[in-house]
């Protein structure tokens, strides 16, 4: 016997060979024990019938009528409803948030029982069948025979149909070898039943040509040895299926979740039919699987020797009969195949888009470890129930104590079945870094658990990386302590992994448990690193926000929070010393940068230099974004990489006042600033020119004259100390000495002296308020002093008497902006560019602050007006040829966006 069988190699080494449920099953609600049934209840087209109520079922569990307390429907197909929202994960990431449901049907090819080429009329229907199952849906196939193929559970929908189509059948009729046209019913019929009297028939039939005694008797021995090869051969093969099927169902008990078998055959026979369909459905019940026999259809004769079976309906009733039974046995049926099967298989296909989960009352015996007959009936017209015909439910203690697991042991039981659990959501990636053996590469792997964690959290962690031929390569099984990307704020808990393998693409299998929650999924690997001649990279990482003093370490992380960027990446070779790099932000991996940074390099040893950097993304809409890394040798560019990312709405208005929600008219809105526009340099040269000092000559006395003349020479020259006592000398305690403190203020600014500065020029503003330049350059210098809030009195004091100059209306815009007066300050801006129309940065700030004022829920004028003055402004942006473009763009673009949702 020969069963090349795959379904059982999931129990992993190491863990526990309990193995945890993963379909999501009803969870009853009752004031009394019950026994849990799963059942299919199909009408005579095969199309499940799915309004039943309890009343409608009749179970008899040891002929016992029992209460059915619940009936539910589960679907496990999408049907005619609304398929459910499907998670794209981000591009190098897989998710288990799709993971929902899925069904587990196991494919076995009798081979020792279909005759050479027999199974291949059926492939085409079978193929298709394949195809059509949910993506969440893990099949596997079982050879029965010497040789036969097989694979596990899987959704590589490919490897099942070249493994189905290796398996052509290995029965081989020797009909022509034999001198006598005996059939299996009656050759049966002898050897089972002893009927000695069909074997006189057969003798007397087979061999009425023989004339003499001799003859005769050499004949009838033939006879009987030719029955007793023919039953022979029927009981090995038949002992063959029925070993392979008893070590499927044993496999198939470890995976504690519904399963089909779809059964494909032409029969066998059973010398021991009852206690072997005892057995048989005993093990099916256990391991909770239904099982459907397709009969391929045999020939009436053999075309090798073109004899007609002496009795082929009977022949095929004995080979059928088997096949009945277990089926019946095992929660299914049989179908006899004719044609391509399409039909038979499109029938199975709709039989199992779902059954009903029956609570039923349950009696202490019931959970005895023994099996018990059970029959389900619905008096329902046209309706047929596939159930199983007996329970064997697992004792009391130990039912308790699966249910009383350890996280450990939940996590070893999910990382063990073929199906995935989302119970638990998790993300996985995987990046590719050179170790220290060349020959090998070193992964890390990401993986992001749950969500909304504001804490740390120990989880129970277990992984298993396989190569494509499914050989386990690393197994690793663990408790962690795994924190949120910053504690306090909710979000995934995040867990790294590592692992050295040689090049190559691999599977991970990754199971975690946290409480009572578990979570599984795969990821497929690619260990290689990205090339250029003579150098190579590692792939490119990115995350956010960056731990402070971690910036050789890479920060992994899909969606960035809080503004900040980091990118991670390393080159390797003789030549890495050399190699520039820099990092750019994009919409998309061809579109123009809207963020460019030089990378700078940290060497790590003679062939190795790592390129991280932190990039500022506070200024980008929410939305998805790519990384650029951009290589260069020598100022050519060798080497692009990439690597997706999204900048995360803000969970909290942090600038608001009133927190979430829309924000009110009263709320504190923060606009960006940049700090050196708070910080403008005094120029003496201007204070020097002529046009700006006969604006004050005519103040100045003739008795300070002199001195003040003198003054203003030691300032152009920058000789500011002379300066500073010429201008002393020609204040007049007596006289008007405005224009000699606005001067000596101007010594003490350009000599960086700015808080002597902003002292005089405020005594200057005594008798000399009406003096414009003498506002803004006491602004200045309180602004570059960071006295914001003198330098927002001083400068509101100049809008009230000169509202539309320039001078005032954009240091003023930015001190509200620093403020929290959002609209005001763009308010303010617009009255400035309205005088200033040659200012190119002016609209870069004011499309910023109307896209910052929307992002946090509020508007300035409205959003129709405010999305007309944002294009207007980004269009005279990029007449004046702004460099960042393509960013005034995306702001735009998430303004008119805002409007459509």
């Amino acid at each position: 016997m020969a069963c090349a069988l795959a379904v059982t190699a999931y129990v992993v080494s190491g863990f526990s060979r309990t193995l945890f449920a993963q379909q999501q099953q009803p969870a009853f609600k009752s004031s009394v024990e019950v026994t849990s049934l799963d059942v299919t209840v199909v009408d005579t087209n095969g199309k499940p019938i799915t309004n039943l109520t309890p009343a409608d079922f009749v179970v008899r569990i040891d002929n016992n009528v029992r209460r059915v307390v619940t009936a539910e429907w589960v679907q496990l197909t999408s049907g005619d409803e609304k398929p459910a929202a499907v998670v794209t994960p981000p591009e190098g990431y897989s998710t288990n948030e799709n993971s929902i449901g899925g069904r587990l049907i196991v494919m076995a090819i009798d081979q020792p029982n279909i005759r050479f080429g027999g199974a291949m009329a059926i492939a085409r229907a079978a193929n298709a069948f394949v195809d059509r199952l949910q993506p969440a849906d893990r099949i596997a196939v079982a050879g029965i025979g010497t040789g036969a193929p097989a694979t596990p559970f899987t959704t590589d929908r490919a490897r099942i149909k070249q493994t189905i189509s290796r398996m052509a059948g290995q029965k081989i009729v020797q009909r022509s070898l034999m001198n006598k046209n005996i059939g299996l019913a009656e050759a049966l019929q002898v050897v089972d039943r002893s009927d000695t009297e069909t074997l006189k028939q057969i003798q007397q039939r087979e061999c009425a040509t023989e004339n003499s005694p001799g003859a005769r008797e050499a004949c009838n021995t033939e006879v009987e040895l030719q029955i007793h090869q023919i039953t022979m051969d029927a009981k090995h093969e038949a002992d063959q299926t029925v070993q392979a099927l008893r070590d499927l169902f044993i496999g198939l008990r470890a995976i504690d979740a519904p399963k089909t078998l779809i059964f494909i055959s032409e029969g066998f026979t059973l010398s021991d039919l009852s206690t072997t369909l005892i057995e048989l459905g005993s093990l099916a019940a256990a391991a909770r699987t239904s099982l459907y026999a397709l009969q391929l259809d045999q020939a009436l004769f053999d075309v090798a020797d073109a004899r007609m079976a002496r009795n082929p309906f009977a022949d095929r009733r004995a080979a059928t009969e088997g096949l009945d039974m277990l089926a019946g046995a095992s929660r299914g049926t049989l179908f006899t195949v004719t044609g391509s099967g399409e039909a038979l298989f499109s029938r199975i296909e709709s039989e199992l888009s779902g059954y009903y989960q029956l609570a039923v009352e349950s009696d202490p015996r019931d959970r005895d470890g023994k099996p018990h007959p059970i029959r389900v009936d619905v008096p329902r017209r046209g309706a047929s129930v596939r159930s199983r015909r007996q329970i064997l439910n697992a004792p009391s203690d130990e039912v308790a104590a699966r249910a009383a697991r350890s996280p450990r042991r939940a996590m070893a039981a999910a990382l063990g079945s073929p199906l995935l659990s989302s119970a638990l959501p998790l993300r996985v990636a995987s990046f590719s870094l050179q170790g220290p053996e060349r020959d090998k590469v070193q992964l890390l792997i990401h993986t992001d658990i749950g969500t909304d964690y504001p804490t740390p959290k120990v989880v129970s962690v277990g992984y298993v990386i396989s190569d494509t031929t499914g050989k386990q390569i690393e197994t690793k099984a663990f408790d962690v302590r795994a924190s949120p990307v910053m504690n306090g704020v909710p979000s995934a808990l995040q867990y790294n992994a590592g692992a050295s393998l040689p090049p190559g693409t691999y599977n991970l299998k990754l199971a975690v448990a946290e409480g009572d929650r578990v979570g599984s999924i795969e990821h497929e690997i690619h260990a290689a690193l990205p090339n250029a001649g003579g150098l190579a990279f590692s792939e490119l990482m990115a995350g956010g926000p960056h731990d402070a003093g971690q910036l050789l370490t890479p920060t992994i992380g899909y969606t960035v929070t809080f503004g900040m960027l980091h990118g991670y990446v390393e080159a390797y070779g003789p030549r890495a010393p050399g190699v520039t790099a820099e990092y750019e932000v994009a919409t998309k991996a061809d579109a123009p940068a809207l963020i460019n940074l030089d990378a700078p390099a940290y060497p790590a040893g003679d062939e190795r230099v790592i390129f991280s950097t932190k990039v500022q993304v506070n200024q980008l809409p929410p939305g998805k974004y790519v990384l650029r890394a951009i290589f260069s040798e020598q100022g050519k560019a060798v080497k692009t990489l990439t690597r997706p990312f999204e900048v995360a709405a803000p969970k909290v208005l942090m600038t608001s006042a009133e927190g979430l929600g829309t924000m009110s008219v009263d709320s504190e809105l923060f606009l960006p600033v940049d700090e050196a526009a708070l910080a403008v340099p005094f120029k003496r040269d201007d204070a020097v020119k002529p046009e700006v000092l006969d604006q004050f000559s005519s103040r100045v006395a003739p008795e300070i004259k002199a001195p003040f003349d003198e003054g203003i020479a030691f300032l152009a020259r920058g000789d500011y100390l002379k300066a500073e006592v010429s201008f002393k000398k020609a204040i007049n305690p007596d006289g008007d000495s405005t224009v000699p403190l606005v001067y000596l203020a101007a010594a003490f600014a350009a000599a960086g002296r700015n808080i002597e500065a902003a002292s005089a020029w405020q005594t200057a503003l005594i008798d000399g308020s009406d003096y414009a330049l003498v506002y803004q350059w006491l602004g200045d210098a309180l602004m570059r002093e960071r006295d914001l809030g003198a330098a927002r009195t001083i400068l509101e004091e100049a809008v009230g008497k000169w509202p539309s100059d320039p001078r005032f209306t954009k240091p003023l815009a930015l001190l509200y902006g620093t403020f929290g007066r959002g609209r005001e300050a763009v308010r303010t801006l617009e009255r400035y560019i309205s005088e200033r129309e040659d200012d190119r940065d002016a609209y870069y700030m004011a499309v910023q602050w109307i896209y910052t004022v929307h992002s946090e829920g509020a508007v300035v004028h409205g959003r129709a007006e405010d999305v007309k003055l944002a294009r207007a402004y980004a269009d005279r942006y990029a007449k004046a040829s702004g460099p960042q473009l393509p960013l005034v763009k995306q702001w735009v673009e998430y303004l008119e966006n805002e409007g459509r949702k």
